[in-house]
């Protein structure tokens, strides 16, 4: 159904990127060492960095967001950014003991969005051990592949010993043994005992929010739509933290790190689109950010979604008449994007644009929540720009005009 691509609307310009990062992105045995004190070892050898630390800001960098209206972007971005690392995310992680590197009180890491391009999740409000590489300080990259996990959990405690020079326990010089071994059983049972007792430590650190929604339209009940859960501190536009909303309304959000968050509700629906903050806002100013505590959940929470109209943003969209678009560019391939940039940035809209002349095309999108937004034009082809357009939809419905032009014809113009 055409509502459910509001939702998760970004996951249609990134498909192609993410299925080939998620092609690539298979996580192998990180250290060969025949116990896990040796494991630790070949560990901290690789690594670039090691220290203990917690994240204090999620940023999400994208060359698209930061270009200055009207400046030339690639329409191929969509397919082709993710080779460039753009867009993704820095995260900043205060330092609370180095093992290897020469770090500050402060580092930055680089990593993925997420959704299939194994970028590393990490929760707000607790601590991590991190392995980094990268070729300086300047360039350290993590992912879902990387060594090290939260603080308290069981799978590090061996590490943790090597790298605070520890005594290491008698199970962590015992043999690791191949499952066709005599005794892996006893061994893969410890490991599953490991992982219960991560997961009852992990719940009891982080919380949990609950509440009830009041809204939307009933005569969507087909589509109930989802709450984001948004840390104040920056979050991924690909973030896991979400969850659907009940019948009667009833929603509780999943494990979440200790800190502030905003609670961000977005309804596709056949009689409009709504994006509301908590406790029932659309201005993120304004909105009310809720704070998880470790062990406690934040019950009786009444998220009342407003009455909120939504408007239509049309154009034109011109090809650049000194090459010939026909012949290089199949007219179905052509998309145009509307991006909200004030707001949750899940909230995306895509349409085909429809061409009724060889280089002239009209779009339209409907029930387009008020916000920001940044209008973009996608072309799977080599060598095609497109100029940023900014948009604010507000009272009425919008106009807007766009064009593509070729690279050599920029060039050309020069000179």
């Amino acid at each position: 159904m055409r509502h459910a691509l509001a939702i998760r609307i970004l996951f249609i310009f990134i498909a192609i990127s993410c299925a080939i990062a998620a092609h690539a992105c298979q996580c192998g045995i990180a250290a060969h060492g025949r116990n896990a004190w040796e494991n630790a070892q070949e560990l901290s050898k690789s690594a670039t960095v090691i220290f203990e630390g917690e994240p204090v800001k999620f940023e999400l960098r994208w060359s698209l967001l930061t270009a200055k209206a009207g400046d030339l972007i690639p329409t191929e971005a969509f397919f082709h950014s993710f080779v460039d690392n753009d867009p993704h995310m820095v995260i900043t992680f205060r330092v609370a003991r180095t093992y290897k590197g020469d770090l500050g009180a402060e580092v930055q890491l680089h990593t993925g969005l997420g959704g299939g391009d194994c970028a590393a999740n990490y929760e707000t409000g607790l601590k991590y051990l991190v392995y980094a590489g990268g070729s300086d300080l300047d360039h350290l990259g993590v992912s879902m592949c990387s060594p090290g996990a939260w603080i308290e959990s069981p799978e590090i405690a061996t590490d943790l010993r090597y790298l605070r020079k520890e005594r290491p326990t008698p199970m962590d010089l015992t043999r690791i043994l191949h499952w066709s071994e005599a005794g892996w059983d006893k061994q893969e049972e410890q490991r599953k005992h490991n992982y219960e007792e991560s997961r009852k430590r992990f719940q009891s650190a982080t919380g949990r929010i609950c509440g009830t929604l009041l809204g939307p339209d009933p005569r969507d009940s087909d589509s109930r739509g989802a709450i984001v859960f948004l840390s104040a501190i920056g979050y991924s536009p690909l973030s896991p933290f979400d969850t659907f909303i009940n019948k009667g309304g009833s929603f509780c959000s999943p494990d979440l790190g200790p800190g502030k968050y905003y609670l961000y509700f977005i309804h596709a629906g056949e009689h409009g689109n709504v994006a509301s903050y908590y406790p029932g806002v659309t201005d993120v100013a304004k909105a009310t950010r809720i704070e998880v505590y470790a062990g406690q959940t934040q019950s009786n929470v009444t998220f009342k979604v407003p009455d909120q109209d939504s408007y239509s943003v049309r154009g034109f969209l011109f090809a650049d008449e000194r090459s010939d678009f026909s012949k290089n560019v199949g007219s179905s391939d052509v998309t145009v994007a509307l991006i909200r940039t004030d707001g949750d940035l899940r909230l995306w809209f895509s349409e085909t644009a429809t061409f009724f002349l060889p280089k002239t095309a009209y779009f339209k999108f409907r029930h387009v929540p008020p916000g920001h937004y940044v209008a973009y034009v996608s072309v799977p082809a080599q060598g095609w720009m497109t100029r940023k357009v900014e948009v604010d939809v507000t009272t009425h419905m919008k106009f807007i005009s766009l064009d593509i032009v070729h690279s050599k014809s920029q060039t050309a113009a020069h000179h």
